[in-house]
């Protein structure tokens, strides 16, 4: 009972602070990489597409030099649009990154506003 409760304990853990990378960082770690859980962040490429076998949404994420497909079995976020600014959870097999969750940022909503005065004259 308590090796299950401290293999629960350790297993959430391991996946709350799983490592930030971008695509590229993704690519070069190569084979040591695939299957280990990570959070993708970078810009979508382009409109989704759903996979007709799975019904998974399949999408480009792009960090600049490099661009890994990935897919997502759930329901798009708001704000996923092409130019989105994304963090998916999951894995890399080499091929195709398979997230089991999804966060979309939109740029605009985060941007300090501008206040505009009026000039009058006397």
């Amino acid at each position: 009972m308590v090796a299950a409760l401290t293999y629960l304990i350790v297993a959430s853990f391991s996946s709350a602070v799983a490592a930030v990378v971008t695509p590229s960082q993704l690519l070069q770690r190569g084979a040591v990489g695939y299957g280990q859980m990570v959070r993708l962040q970078g810009r979508v490429v382009g409109d989704a597409q759903t996979n007709a076998t799975t019904l998974a949404h399949v999408f480009t994420v792009s960090g600049g030099r490099a661009s890994v497909q990935v897919t997502y079995g759930s329901d798009l976020p708001g704000g996923f649009k092409a130019g989105a600014s994304v963090e998916a959870q999951g894995t890399y097999n080499g091929h195709v990154f398979t997230a089991n969750s999804l966060t979309a940022k939109c740029p605009t909503k985060y941007q300090a506003g501008t206040t505009r005065t009026k000039a009058t004259s006397n």
